[in-house]
C-alpha cells in the first residue's frame, strides 16, 4: 500500500487539518487565510495538505517516511498546491535585516 492511502497518513492529515482549522491557518503557498477547511474535495479554495518536500521527491530520495513527518506538511488551497505540481514549495526567506 502506498503511504498516502495508509491509516497513519489519514490520521496525520486529520490531526493536522483540525489544528490548522482551529486557528484558521493561512495557505502556506499564497499566504491567504481563506482556506475552506470543510469545503468540497477538489474545489479551488478547499483545504489540501501540502508537502514541503514533494511526495515524488520523497520517493526519489528513498525516504517515503518524510510524507508522514508533520514538519514536512503545511496547509494549502487545492489551487495553490496543484499549481505547485510536483515541485517543492517556496523557500522561506527568513527575517529582513532592516526596515525598508
Amino acid at each position: 500500500m502506498d503511504v498516502i492511502h495508509s491509516r497513519a497518513y489519514k490520521i496525520l492529515r486529520s490531526t493536522l487539518k483540525a489544528g490548522w482549522q482551529a486557528r484558521n491557518a493561512p495557505c502556506a503557498l499564497c499566504g491567504q487565510a481563506d482556506i475552506r477547511y470543510d469545503g468540497a474535495k477538489n474545489e479551488p479554495d478547499s483545504f489540501e495538505l501540502d508537502h514541503k518536500i514533494s511526495r515524488k521527491r520523497c520517493l526519489a530520495m528513498g525516504k517515503p517516511e518524510l510524507m508522514l513527518d508533520p514538519t514536512n506538511c503545511q496547509p494549502s488551497h487545492v489551487r495553490c498546491n496543484r499549481s505547485k505540481q510536483e515541485g517543492d514549495g517556496p523557500v522561506a526567506l527568513g527575517e529582513t535585516s532592516e526596515e525598508f
